[in-house]
């Protein structure tokens, strides 16, 4: 799939490429009133994807992340993060292995840094940390029944054309360079890229950005609820914050899914309550506009805050309103 397919695409279904490589509707027009109801789907440029290959890859990535990569088998992906010393995340992805290539999806403004740290510390393994040349669309099935939880993605397909499937609603799908056909039928109508983060925020799924880097530990995430985290695995980078926060303290900062009205919110505002002032007790991870001043966000904020009617820092107007999560936060009741 090359890039000249691409366009002809968008092209086709009424859309086109920013200054920033993210797809928008053609017309002009700044967004697209977004349906739950409908089947959609995007081209998801502010993804990249890296594979990651070579003898020693297995062993030197079960030391560097925090999911158990050992039991990635072909068949199912899973939900993983990186973090520095602190324990504090400067990437979470999904992350899978096709024969004994690894392939990691994870947000376009941080992959080339997550990628040159990664390749600081191959040293002597033979390991190769690349930039895959692939096409990445997403799918929204919005008649899907429940079923498999998000957090259990199950993998099928090449290297050259693989798709995840988070859930039962949404579908990723990967086109390698080499894929010489245009690219398939896909559910729905095209959206902007952007607008499909609606999708993974009404999962739960987080993804730390260039504005949330180094911002959460794993668990604020909530990325032990979704499988991100192996505690039964040996060390990795930021593993003893990880485990103490685990076993030794409560977790008093959690995700939730957030719907938020106000004049703007993006990812990486502080969140405030008036009772401690201009002290941050939260941050947005992810924000999609639903209509004019209505937000559908990730939130990462003190559980306990809730009963102070946060609000966004700088929109003093602004109002958050808790929604129901896709899974159990169980430190919620005792916040």
């Amino acid at each position: 799939m090359n890039q000249s397919q691409v366009l002809a695409y968008l092209s086709q279904h009424g859309a086109m490429l920013d200054a920033d490589g993210d797809v928008v509707l053609a017309s002009g027009e700044s967004q697209q009133v977004l349906s739950f109801e409908q089947d959609g789907h995007a081209v998801l440029t502010q993804f990249v994807l890296l594979k990651i290959h070579g003898d020693d890859a297995e062993s030197f990535l079960q030391g560097q992340f925090s999911s158990d990569v050992k039991l990635l088998d072909g068949s199912v992906a899973q939900w993983s993060s990186y973090s520095n010393a602190k324990g504090r995340m400067q990437a979470s992805f999904l992350l899978w292995r096709i024969e004994q290539t690894f392939f990691l999806l994870l947000r376009k403004d941080i992959a080339e840094a997550f990628r040159r740290r990664l390749s600081m510390f191959v040293l002597r393994a033979k390991v190769k940390v690349e930039v895959a040349d692939s096409v990445i669309v997403g799918e929204y099935l919005a008649a899907a029944e429940a079923g498999r939880p998000a957090f259990e993605p199950a993998l099928a397909g090449t290297a050259e054309h693989a798709v995840v499937s988070i859930g039962e609603q949404i579908r990723i799908t990967c086109l390698g360079a080499d894929e010489a056909a245009a690219l398939p039928q896909f559910a729905g109508k095209l959206l902007a890229s952007r607008l499909f983060d609606a999708f993974f925020i009404r999962a739960g799924i987080p993804w730390v950005s260039q504005a949330t880097y180094e911002a959460f530990v794993p668990q604020m995430a909530n990325l032990d609820l979704i499988g991100g985290i192996s505690f039964r695995k040996g060390c990795y980078p930021g593993q003893e914050i990880v485990a103490r926060t685990q076993y030794l303290g409560k977790v008093k900062r959690r995700m939730f899914v957030v719907e938020v009205n106000a004049d703007n919110c993006a990812a990486g505002m502080e969140v405030q309550v008036e009772a401690t002032g201009e002290q941050a007790i939260g941050k947005v991870m992810l924000s999609v506009p639903l209509t004019a001043k209505k937000y559908l966000a990730l939130v990462v904020m003190q559980i306990s805050a809730w009963a102070g009617q946060p609000y966004l820092a700088g929109v003093p107007q602004s109002q958050l309103l808790r929604l129901e999560a896709p899974y159990l936060i169980p430190d919620l009741q005792e916040g």
